[in-house]
Protein backbone atom coordinates (compact mmCIF):
# COMPACT_ATOMS: atom_id res chain seq x y z
CA UNK A 1 0.00 0.00 0.00
CA UNK A 2 1.16 3.36 -0.58
CA UNK A 3 -0.16 6.15 1.16
CA UNK A 4 -0.04 9.86 0.02
CA UNK A 5 -0.86 13.05 1.50
CA UNK A 6 -2.68 15.50 -0.26
CA UNK A 7 -2.55 19.40 1.50
CA UNK A 8 -5.66 21.30 0.02
CA UNK A 9 -6.00 24.73 0.70
CA UNK A 10 -9.73 26.38 -0.25
CA UNK A 11 -10.32 23.21 -2.67
CA UNK A 12 -7.03 23.79 -4.52
CA UNK A 13 -4.48 21.38 -4.20
CA UNK A 14 -0.61 22.97 -2.95
CA UNK A 15 2.86 21.51 -3.45
CA UNK A 16 3.86 22.93 0.25
CA UNK A 17 4.05 20.92 3.04
CA UNK A 18 1.06 22.23 5.78
CA UNK A 19 2.31 23.66 8.51
CA UNK A 20 1.99 22.10 12.31
CA UNK A 21 -1.05 23.30 13.29
CA UNK A 22 -1.60 25.02 9.86
CA UNK A 23 -5.26 25.56 8.16
CA UNK A 24 -4.72 22.93 5.66
CA UNK A 25 -7.05 19.80 5.01
CA UNK A 26 -4.84 16.77 4.83
CA UNK A 27 -6.65 14.24 3.13
CA UNK A 28 -4.98 10.46 3.34
CA UNK A 29 -5.58 8.96 -0.41
CA UNK A 30 -4.69 5.59 -0.40
CA UNK A 31 -3.69 3.63 -3.44
CA UNK A 32 -3.16 -0.17 -3.87
CA UNK A 33 0.71 -0.85 -5.16
CA UNK A 34 0.82 -3.67 -7.09
CA UNK A 35 3.36 -3.87 -10.34
CA UNK A 36 3.56 -7.97 -10.02
CA UNK A 37 -0.41 -8.71 -9.91
CA UNK A 38 -0.72 -9.43 -13.73
CA UNK A 39 3.59 -9.76 -14.82
CA UNK A 40 2.70 -13.51 -15.08
CA UNK A 41 0.22 -12.97 -17.47
CA UNK A 42 2.20 -10.33 -19.69
CA UNK A 43 5.64 -12.39 -19.05
CA UNK A 44 3.39 -15.40 -20.06
CA UNK A 45 2.37 -13.65 -23.17
CA UNK A 46 5.71 -12.79 -24.38
CA UNK A 47 7.14 -16.17 -23.71
CA UNK A 48 4.31 -17.50 -26.16
CA UNK A 49 5.29 -15.01 -28.81
CA UNK A 50 9.31 -15.66 -28.18
CA UNK A 51 8.70 -19.52 -28.34
CA UNK A 52 6.40 -19.40 -31.48
CA UNK A 53 9.53 -17.46 -33.28
CA UNK A 54 12.07 -20.11 -32.26
CA UNK A 55 9.84 -22.90 -33.24
CA UNK A 56 9.49 -21.59 -36.37
CA UNK A 57 13.31 -20.94 -37.16
CA UNK A 58 14.22 -24.43 -35.36
CA UNK A 59 11.87 -26.63 -37.19
CA UNK A 60 11.63 -25.13 -40.23
CA UNK A 61 14.43 -22.95 -41.04
CA UNK A 62 14.80 -18.81 -41.70
CA UNK A 63 12.61 -19.72 -44.94
CA UNK A 64 9.62 -19.65 -42.86
CA UNK A 65 7.15 -16.77 -42.86
CA UNK A 66 6.66 -14.03 -41.82
CA UNK A 67 10.52 -14.26 -42.12
CA UNK A 68 10.99 -14.88 -45.37
CA UNK A 69 9.36 -11.39 -46.91
CA UNK A 70 5.53 -12.93 -46.19
CA UNK A 71 3.18 -10.43 -44.07
CA UNK A 72 1.51 -12.66 -42.52
CA UNK A 73 1.45 -16.87 -41.86
CA UNK A 74 -1.21 -18.85 -40.24
CA UNK A 75 -0.21 -20.56 -36.94
CA UNK A 76 -0.78 -24.30 -37.87
CA UNK A 77 -1.18 -27.41 -35.33
CA UNK A 78 -0.01 -31.21 -36.67
CA UNK A 79 -1.50 -34.17 -34.32
CA UNK A 80 0.21 -38.07 -34.72
CA UNK A 81 -2.34 -40.60 -34.69
CA UNK A 82 -2.21 -44.30 -35.29
CA UNK A 83 -3.32 -44.66 -38.52
CA UNK A 84 -3.54 -40.51 -40.14
CA UNK A 85 -1.87 -37.08 -39.43
CA UNK A 86 -4.02 -34.14 -38.66
CA UNK A 87 -2.92 -30.64 -39.32
CA UNK A 88 -4.98 -27.23 -38.00
CA UNK A 89 -4.36 -24.17 -39.89
CA UNK A 90 -6.34 -20.92 -38.43
CA UNK A 91 -7.13 -19.32 -41.69
CA UNK A 92 -9.95 -16.96 -40.15
CA UNK A 93 -10.48 -14.60 -42.98
CA UNK A 94 -9.74 -16.28 -45.76
CA UNK A 95 -11.96 -18.13 -48.57
CA UNK A 96 -11.83 -21.77 -48.00
CA UNK A 97 -12.29 -21.78 -51.88
CA UNK A 98 -8.86 -20.00 -51.90
CA UNK A 99 -7.11 -22.67 -49.94
CA UNK A 100 -4.31 -24.81 -52.09
CA UNK A 101 -3.32 -27.77 -50.62
CA UNK A 102 -0.66 -29.68 -52.31
CA UNK A 103 1.48 -32.51 -51.23
CA UNK A 104 5.06 -33.94 -52.65
CA UNK A 105 7.12 -36.51 -50.91
CA UNK A 106 7.10 -35.99 -47.14
CA UNK A 107 6.08 -31.77 -47.59
CA UNK A 108 2.45 -30.85 -47.48
CA UNK A 109 1.85 -27.01 -48.08
CA UNK A 110 -0.63 -24.64 -47.54
CA UNK A 111 -1.05 -21.53 -49.68
CA UNK A 112 -3.71 -18.91 -50.12
CA UNK A 113 -4.38 -14.90 -49.88
CA UNK A 114 -6.06 -13.12 -47.45
CA UNK A 115 -7.64 -10.22 -48.55
CA UNK A 116 -8.16 -6.84 -46.50
CA UNK A 117 -12.20 -5.98 -46.13
CA UNK A 118 -13.96 -4.22 -49.09
CA UNK A 119 -15.00 -0.98 -46.99
CA UNK A 120 -11.06 -0.61 -46.14
CA UNK A 121 -9.62 1.57 -49.05
CA UNK A 122 -5.33 2.82 -49.34
CA UNK A 123 -6.48 5.83 -47.69
CA UNK A 124 -8.33 5.33 -44.78
CA UNK A 125 -5.64 5.54 -41.65
CA UNK A 126 -5.46 2.73 -39.13
CA UNK A 127 -5.77 3.13 -35.89
CA UNK A 128 -4.84 -0.18 -34.87
CA UNK A 129 -3.74 -2.19 -37.11
CA UNK A 130 -3.31 -6.29 -35.44
CA UNK A 131 -4.28 -8.76 -38.44
CA UNK A 132 -2.29 -9.15 -41.29
CA UNK A 133 -3.02 -9.71 -44.89
CA UNK A 134 -1.95 -10.60 -48.45
CA UNK A 135 -0.40 -14.14 -49.51
CA UNK A 136 0.82 -17.23 -47.40
CA UNK A 137 2.62 -20.10 -48.22
CA UNK A 138 3.51 -22.84 -44.98
CA UNK A 139 5.05 -25.97 -45.59
CA UNK A 140 5.09 -29.03 -43.03
CA UNK A 141 7.32 -31.71 -43.04
CA UNK A 142 5.36 -35.21 -42.18
CA UNK A 143 7.51 -37.59 -40.10
CA UNK A 144 6.04 -40.46 -42.48
CA UNK A 145 4.51 -41.69 -46.11
CA UNK A 146 1.12 -40.56 -46.68
CA UNK A 147 -1.43 -42.02 -48.67
CA UNK A 148 -2.42 -38.61 -50.65
CA UNK A 149 -5.44 -40.29 -52.92
CA UNK A 150 -7.25 -40.34 -49.28
CA UNK A 151 -5.81 -36.78 -48.14
CA UNK A 152 -9.03 -34.47 -46.62
CA UNK A 153 -9.47 -31.17 -45.25
CA UNK A 154 -12.62 -29.12 -44.31
CA UNK A 155 -12.72 -25.48 -42.73
CA UNK A 156 -14.97 -25.19 -39.92
CA UNK A 157 -15.61 -21.55 -37.70
CA UNK A 158 -12.14 -20.27 -39.33
CA UNK A 159 -9.76 -23.20 -38.86
CA UNK A 160 -8.66 -25.53 -41.89
CA UNK A 161 -8.72 -29.44 -40.39
CA UNK A 162 -6.71 -31.62 -42.75
CA UNK A 163 -6.84 -35.28 -42.39
CA UNK A 164 -3.59 -36.89 -44.16
CA UNK A 165 -3.65 -40.86 -43.79
CA UNK A 166 -0.67 -42.91 -43.11
CA UNK A 167 0.39 -45.38 -45.87
CA UNK A 168 0.16 -49.05 -44.51
CA UNK A 169 3.93 -48.62 -44.83
CA UNK A 170 4.54 -46.00 -42.41
CA UNK A 171 1.76 -47.42 -39.71
CA UNK A 172 3.04 -48.80 -36.63
CA UNK A 173 3.27 -52.66 -36.67
CA UNK A 174 3.81 -55.14 -33.88
CA UNK A 175 5.64 -57.82 -34.71
CA UNK A 176 5.85 -61.23 -32.19
CA UNK A 177 9.54 -62.58 -31.31
CA UNK A 178 10.19 -65.35 -29.75
CA UNK A 179 13.02 -65.55 -27.07
CA UNK A 180 15.27 -68.80 -27.38
CA UNK A 181 16.73 -70.07 -24.37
Amino acid sequence: MVAAYVAREGGQDTNQTPPVGGHYILELCIMAFRPLINMDLSLGNLQDEMNRLFQRTWHTGLSTGPLDGQQWAPLIDLYEHENHYTLYAELAGVDPGAIEVTHVGHTLTIRGEKTKPSGVSESDQAIRKERGFGTFCRSVELPGDCDVERLKAKSHAGVVEITIPKSESSKPKAVKIEIEE
